[in-house]
């Protein structure tokens, strides 16, 4: 409980100050988030047989953030690490003459890299929109509101109406918490635009609960999604880095999927 305690008072308001501050601050955060988050995905790998290629699934996982912020705010060039990354996997196995695990290794390395870097660069695309890096710290609050209320909702009433849940990936996670999430993230994100005006009067009501009801599922989603892969890998946590609050992982699986799908609402409208 201390260190989780700690860990809040130190943290929340660094992670504050990395949001609103943005630029090369945000730049470095993002990557150490990638480097921490890829060591993580790629151990856990290892531990049901898979032999990812880590070396360079840093190096271009890497290349992703720094290419987006040095020479191109454009979304399309998240994808050209990406590509070599699998060309150049490919030319170091056919050099090698290697056939064994060939597909399942370049799968999980592509994997890794694509749902720790790839997602997790959007920070930094965002961040150079219109209210940018205050749309990360409300994208931070919401996700914390979403996991709050699903928790206090499900130790509520969860499993009163919905026996089953999501016991096969996360047996704690009940339909009811799920419910109770779309709601209080709706509710919030409406009481923040109402406020700040932070859509800049573009959109009503309805579609501001609308797209607060998309961030609590896609913010349920990766929380699921990270679940599941520890299932799939046989661990508990992804790390130990942040003491009792886990992996970094285990701390950043909603905003990995939550900051992606806001950015290109925020394009759209």
């Amino acid at each position: 409980m201390l260190n989780r305690l700690l860990v809040a008072i130190i943290g929340i308001p660094a992670l504050i100050t990395v949001y609103l501050k943005g630029g090369v601050l945000l730049l470095a955060f993002v990557n150490i988030v990638i480097l921490l988050g890829l060591y993580e995905f790629f151990k856990m790998s290892k531990n049901i047989g898979k032999n990812p290629e880590t070396v360079l699934g840093y190096l271009f996982g890497l290349m992703i953030p720094n290419l987006i912020y040095f020479l191109s705010n454009r979304a399309e060039f998240l994808y050209i690490p990406l590509i070599f990354l699998l060309l150049t996997i490919l030319l170091k196995r056919v050099c090698q003459n290697k056939i064994e695990g060939t597909s399942g290794d370049i799968g999980i390395t592509l994997l890794g890299v694509s749902y720790v870097s790839l997602l997790f660069t959007h920070l930094i695309l965002l961040s150079k929109l219109h209210n940018g890096t205050l749309w990360l710290l409300i994208i931070q609050i919401l996700v914390w509101i979403s996991d709050s209320s699903a928790y206090f909702v499900g130790i509520s009433i969860g499993r009163k109406f919905f026996k089953e849940g999501f016991s096969k990936i996360s047996p704690k996670k009940s339909v009811e918490g799920a419910i109770g999430s779309v709601v209080f993230t709706s509710l919030a994100l409406w009481g923040i635009d109402r406020y700040y005006l932070v859509f800049d009067n573009k959109v009503g009501v309805v579609w501001i609960i609308l797209i607060g009801a998309l961030i609590s599922v896609i913010a349920q989603v990766g929380d699921l999604s990270e679940s599941m892969f520890k299932r799939e890998f046989k661990i508990k946590d992804s790390g130990k880095i942040l003491g009792e609050h886990g992996g970094i992982l285990d701390r950043f699986d909603s905003m990995l999927f939550v900051v992606p799908v806001v950015y290109y609402i925020l394009l759209f409208i």
